[in-house]
């Protein structure tokens, strides 16, 4: 179980999904590392519980469905 990035399997956290991967999970970072997140989108700000953590990337899953839009800023 890796700490490196100052999380581990089991925290929770809040992020902001940025883009979407190449098999449409959502896609965000936290302290350098990618999390890859099923069914989340870009432009969602979700809170997730962190599942499994590599050298590279995390895996996390969506918390009861916990979504906020992030509202554009267009005028």
């Amino acid at each position: 179980m890796s700490t490196f990035h100052g999380l581990k399997e089991g925290d929770e956290v809040e992020l902001e999904i940025t883009q979407k991967s190449r098999d449409g999970r959502g896609l965000a970072r936290l302290n350098g590392l990618l999390i890859f997140v099923s069914g989340a989108s870009p432009g969602e700000r979700v809170k997730v519980r962190i599942v499994k953590i590599g050298v590279r990337h995390a895996e996390a899953e969506l918390i009861g469905g916990h979504r906020m839009a992030i509202a554009n800023a267009s005028a």
